[in-house]
């Protein structure tokens, strides 16, 4: 499942769902990493999978990174 989209699901901002992680992360973090512009870590993939409760997995996590756009945002 889409980050975005389970966080809204289960009523996460993108700052209060940044703060859920350890070490937390900003705000501005979470947007980039859903926008794309920014691959997660694995590490905060398997914390995202545990606090998803499975919905969100390492993979999904992983497929939101679009390199692509990370090179047309110089």
């Amino acid at each position: 499942m889409n980050l975005e989209q389970w966080r809204k699901r289960a009523g996460y901002s993108q700052a209060s769902f940044g703060m859920s992680l350890i070490p937390p992360v900003t705000q501005g973090l979470v947007s980039q990493w859903e926008l794309g512009a920014v691959r997660m870590t694995l590490d905060y993939a398997l914390q995202t999978e545990k606090v998803s409760n499975g919905d969100v997995t390492p993979q999904d996590c992983a497929d939101m990174f679009k390199p692509e756009f990370s090179q047309n945002v110089a």
